[in-house]
């Protein structure tokens, strides 16, 4: 008999579901457009499996745009903002931006990195030449939030 391990963010999000805590998942439609919005027509798993749940809203990333009503726009006002704040470092096809904060920072995961992804922010508030990578995974990214 094969078991399939539950995902980090699945269990936690889970929890929070348990306890009446209010989030809006995607529809299936929904998901479809979203992995077709990535240029591999692929997704890591932790993201797939916190949009599924949440990917139209939920109460502890407030302020934030990362529902299925933004996500199709979060790249190119993430390219916008680089360009404008003359940022060297350039977004490539392999990123994917899932998070954009009132216009002046942004998150990204590597579609290439793993089922959850390093994740990397840019803050125009920040004097930075590279990238910052804040989180190890997608979950704790996710969970940190909530903390």
């Amino acid at each position: 008999m094969v078991y399939f391990k539950e995902s980090r963010i699945n269990k936690f999000l889970t929890s929070l579901e348990k306890g009446s805590y209010p989030m809006k998942p995607c529809t299936k439609e929904d998901l479809s457009k979203l992995i077709n919005l990535s240029p591999t027509k692929t997704l890591p798993q932790t993201y797939l499996d916190f949009m599924n749940k949440a990917g139209n809203g939920i109460e502890f990333i407030a302020g934030s745009d990362f529902t299925m009503k933004y996500i199709s726009d979060l790249k190119e006002g993430a390219i916008e903002l680089l360009e404008g704040n003359k940022f060297k470092k350039k977004l490539t096809d392999i990123q994917f931006v899932f998070m954009m904060h009132q216009g002046y920072m942004f998150w990204f995961f590597n579609l290439d990195d793993k089922d959850d992804p390093a994740v990397y922010c840019y803050d125009e508030s920040l004097e930075l030449d590279e990238f910052n990578k804040i989180s190890d995974t997608l979950s704790d990214f996710f969970i940190s939030l909530y903390d």
